[in-house]
């Protein structure tokens, strides 16, 4: 369906995957999107533009997966990339259960396995307004726990929030539950990875863009908020406007965190002989 956005027309396609790329000429550009639906017959998309608003894990699939940007060195790297799973939960709670923030980090359950709950009537301001409590619980770097069955799982982020939350918790009753699981869905940060990472404008095509929290960019925003600065970013590109134009910058670092990096700052320009690149990194000493 086209949805209204200001002046703009957006067609999503759902159910829609893409299968290949064609090049003009020159292949210097990206003139069409070679996409499937439903598994049926493919599509050609004559494109003007391409953003790869994708992950890490996804680019590494598309790279492997289409002669046309395998033979440019610059998507050849993604195949470095890697994505790492995550188990995405919902519980419904018969009860109000008084959680400390909306949003909690957690770790020590799983080795390997990092989680954070959400408090979901919270951020959606209607724990006046429920009887029970709905809170969502997501297990990151999960692939140990993306095996087990579906009332496996649910039993035990029952478990976990029991001893998370205490009593209130154990006495309330689970009346339903959500698990999706999404192996390789989260991009896989780890040393060395930030040089196969791509920038906002593409070197090897002219017409083609990155957004997503897989991108280089020198705001300083992570995850969900650096995906939206980049696509932002992706956008002024395309426009022809300033690189930050519309983005909010992040506040200055406070006087501790200033200080520690130009301390780490200093030591690297010193070890490197005057020059940073050179000078070891920790990850050298693992």
């Amino acid at each position: 369906e086209n949805e209204d956005y200001g002046k703009q027309k957006v067609k999503f396609a759902t159910s829609t995957r893409v299968t290949g790329f064609e090049t003009r000429d020159d292949a210097d550009e990206i003139c069409g999107i070679i996409c499937s639906k439903d598994g049926g017959e493919d599509v050609l998309l004559e494109t003007d533009a391409v953003v790869f608003a994708v992950g890490g894990a996804a680019l590494n699939g598309m790279v492997r997966n289409s002669k046309v940007l395998s033979r440019k060195a610059e998507f050849r790297r993604y195949a470095n990339l890697r994505g790492t799973g995550v188990l995405a939960t919902r519980l419904y709670l018969d009860r109000k259960i008084d959680t400390p923030y909306s949003a909690n980090a957690c770790f020590g359950f799983d080795k390997g396995v990092g989680m954070t709950f959400f408090d979901i009537t919270k951020l959606h301001e209607v724990e006046d307004e429920e009887e029970g409590t709905v809170i969502e619980t997501d297990y990151y770097h999960a692939a140990s726990v993306l095996v087990m069955d579906d009332d496996a799982v649910v039993e035990k982020v029952k478990k976990d929030l029991d001893t998370i939350l205490g009593t209130q918790c154990k006495e309330a009753s689970v009346v339903d539950a959500a698990v999706v699981r999404l192996p390789q869905a989260v991009n896989w940060y780890s040393p060395g990875s930030y040089a196969n990472m791509p920038d906002v404008k593409s070197e090897a095509f002219a017409n083609c863009y990155y957004a997503g929290d897989i991108v280089r960019t020198r705001h300083g925003s992570w995850s969900q908020e650096k995906a939206y600065v980049t696509g932002v970013e992706a956008a002024n590109a395309i426009l022809g406007n300033e690189a930050d134009a519309n983005i909010i910058p992040l506040s200055p670092d406070e006087p501790h965190v200033a200080a520690g990096r130009f301390a780490v700052s200093t030591l690297k320009t010193l070890v490197g002989f005057g020059d940073v690149t050179r000078a070891p990194s920790l990850v050298d000493f693992l």
